[in-house]
């Protein structure tokens, strides 16, 4: 009897004899084979991921999770992140779940960032479904490397949602079937949907929309008889999605009434368009890293250059065989709603970030990394039959493998060093010196820097007005990072030249000001 291929819903015949099964690499002239090479790609790609996540510093954004984990009381979490105005109070879930796991496996960098494991190893596993292909297409996606290493939402929502697409790709391939009388999922399947969708959508704001993206997509993708024969194992997921889902919109209602939302330091364009895709489509290790692409321009891309337009093109190869093969064999309707609803979720969070000033980036989309996994995969195996095809897939992957590792390995892509310009900070002020502090506040204290005035603490310096400090006393050391963010009018720059301040040290986004000849400290008093 004819099966189905679960990746693109093609009609498979029973084959007569050892041959090339569509969706994977390998020839298949015994079962065993198939079975030793997935679980070879299996091992590969949960060693790659494991490798992704880092103990480097924490950065701005990871600092403020690290210190909402920190809570010793769950009340305090609820309660600082509900009066809180910027984004942390739009992640409710992420932000319970994060603060759990502190309480288990502690509060290093390493600790926090391997949750994000805990959801997309699953997620992957549901998400591959036997092929080797999407394994391949994940291990090596810079992407999911970059965000494996952050203590933020992103893991968590990239992991839900591979949950969610493989399930809800199963659902419309089994609906897809004329004579198919069995329900579309086992209830098993079901009940892991609704979790699914509700860890998407309790993640933060925008993984609540990408939740109604998805739902949307399915529901218009499956025909009329297929959700009928849905209909009978909705009731009780559909019942919990209601209690959960239904409180958790009027709390984000509630937050955005509230003035919560994302740090306006900029606002979005088109530019943001290309580089979100840019992120997504994995050439983020083969350029400049985030820091010089942030403050030099286009012009930071140019020896980069050759290694992002050999990557494009190979890119290009996989993406176009893959819109092919869709536009012949995937029904109009599946490839519409897809379009329409994935399109409609980019578009909603793009406007938003023009219209209230916040910059929208490759991480605020990241639930779309799964559909570029899904094209790439199948446009890797369609280009694998033929001879020329081997030689762009094997580059295609190799070229994505150095973009994950550079995005791993690469000074360039370092994270922020809030660690080194702390431990510097604490050094001064135990010698008597007076710091300020022109970063993050919370990536101060995560470091165990105290922030006051005198030698009691580092002096917190942020968006200072011009003559801030002539009333202030003469500090001998100054860290700064991102003026664009914590000094936007040029105050603190101006005042470090006029008094003669040089930078004696560096780190990623971070410069250490000296005074020289320096001025009195607090040995003196």
């Amino acid at each position: 009897m004819a099966d189905l291929n679960p990746a693109l819903g093609t009609e498979i015949p029973e084959p007569s004899g050892p041959v090339k099964e569509p969706g994977s690499f390998w020839e298949e002239p015994r079962p065993l084979s198939r079975h030793v090479s997935l679980w070879l790609a299996m091992a590969a790609t949960l060693v790659a991921l494991c490798i992704a996540v880092s103990r480097q510093s924490y950065w701005i954004d990871e600092a403020n999770t690290a210190w909402r984990a920190a809570e010793p009381r769950f009340g305090l979490l609820v309660g600082r992140m509900v009066l809180d105005t910027g984004s942390d109070a739009q992640m409710p879930l992420f932000l319970a779940a994060i603060w759990a796991w502190e309480k288990v496996v502690g509060h290093g960098e390493i600790a926090l960032r391997a949750m994000n494991l805990l959801w997309v190893v699953p997620g992957l596993y549901i998400f591959a479904n036997g092929r080797v292909d999407r394994l391949l297409v994940a291990g090596t996606s810079a992407f999911l490397w970059c965000y494996l290493d952050e203590a933020r939402p992103y893991g968590m929502q990239i992991g839900a949602s591979l949950i969610v697409f493989g399930l809800l790709e199963r659902a419309v391939v089994a609906a897809r079937d004329p004579g198919a009388k069995d329900p579309l999922l086992r209830p098993y399947q079901v009940w892991l949907l609704a979790f699914g969708l509700i860890a998407l959508a309790g993640s933060s704001l925008l993984g609540a929309i990408w939740t109604a993206a998805a739902v949307a997509a399915a529901a218009f993708a499956v025909p009329w008889r297929g959700r009928q024969l849905a209909a009978t194992q909705l009731i009780g997921p559909a019942v919990l999605l209601l209690l959960v889902l239904a409180p958790l919109g009027l709390y984000y209602l509630w937050t955005v009434l509230a003035g919560a939302g994302g740090t306006r330091v900029a606002t979005t364009d088109a530019r943001n368009l290309v580089f979100s895709a840019y992120e997504l489509l994995g050439f983020a290790g083969l350029g400049p890293g985030r820091t010089d692409a942030r403050a030099g321009g286009g012009g930071v891309f140019l020896p980069h250059l050759f290694a992002l337009a050999s990557y494009a093109v190979l890119v290009g190869a996989v993406t176009l065989a893959a819109a092919i093969h869709a536009i012949r064999n995937v029904p109009p309707r599946t490839l519409a709603a897809c379009a329409i609803a994935f399109t409609a979720a980019a578009a909603l969070m793009l406007i938003a970030g023009y219209l209230m000033h916040w910059r929208v980036v490759g991480r605020h989309l990241a639930p779309a990394l799964i559909p570029v996994l899904a094209v790439q995969a199948a446009g890797m195996t369609l280009l694998w039959r033929r001879p020329i095809g081997k030689l762009l897939v094997l580059g295609f992957l190799m070229m994505a493998l150095a973009s994950a590792e550079s995005i791993r390995f690469a000074p360039r892509h370092a994270k922020d060093d809030y660690r080194s310009a702390a431990a510097i900070a604490r050094s001064a002020l135990a010698e008597g010196d007076r710091v300020w502090w022109s970063a993050d506040a919370l990536g101060a204290l995560v470091y165990q820097v105290p922030l006051g005035q005198g030698c009691a603490g580092a002096l917190y310096v942020f968006e200072p007005q011009p003559g801030f400090a002539s009333a202030l006393e003469a500090p001998t050391l100054v860290v700064t990072s991102k003026p664009d963010i914590y000094d936007p009018n040029g105050a603190l720059a101006a005042f470090l030249s006029d008094q003669h301040f040089r930078i004696t040290e560096t780190f990623q986004a971070f410069q250490i000001w000296r005074r020289t000849p320096p001025a009195s400290t607090c040995r003196a008093a």
